[in-house]
């Protein structure tokens, strides 16, 4: 069985809003198979979405697969992946991944969460820096699988993908 986010927070869709990564941190901390590994595969999605300018991350596009026991959830793989436009610079994650509700899409206030992720500031450094590595490696290849046209490679890098002000560190 697999069940959304909302659903292991146990909010109604009227609540989803305030549903934060907090939130969902402390819910894996107690029912996930593997609190640490879930933890940390949580932050690179959150890096990534970052970094791919997926503001649209809310409850229902974070899932785990249970088997018919609250304790025992895992992590799904990561689905609807959609980068957002941006009018600006700045953008804002849907839920709020830090202790103060930063939702700010960028890098830097995403490291300084890494407590709650059960990182300390080095492996959530290099988290970043392998996942933005990453996408400037395989993106050619990915805008080749995707046929997208020159004009369109030149909208989105450095508009969605990986936007400058993401690597801000105020």
């Amino acid at each position: 069985m697999t069940v959304s986010a909302l659903t292991i927070l146990q909010l109604d869709e009227r609540w989803a809003r305030y549903a934060t990564y907090s939130g969902l941190t402390e819910a894996i901390r107690l029912r996930f198979t593997d609190a640490g590994g879930t933890l940390r595969e949580l932050f690179s999605r959150i890096a990534f979405n970052i970094c791919v300018g997926n503001t649209d991350d809310h409850t229902r596009n974070h899932a785990a697969f249970s088997d018919g026991r609250a304790e025992r959830l895992t992590l799904t793989s990561a689905y609807d992946v959609c980068p957002q436009q941006r009018s600006t610079g700045e953008a804002s994650q849907a839920m709020a991944y830090g202790p103060d509700g930063e939702r700010r899409s960028g890098l830097a206030p995403l490291v300084d969460a890494a407590h709650l992720y059960l990182l300390d500031r080095v492996e959530a450094e290099e988290i970043v820096e392998r996942v933005v590595a990453e996408i400037r490696a395989g993106w050619s290849d990915a805008a080749d699988r995707a046929r997208l046209t020159q004009a369109d490679r030149n909208l989105l890098w450095e508009s969605q993908i990986l936007n400058p002000s993401i690597f801000y560190a105020g």
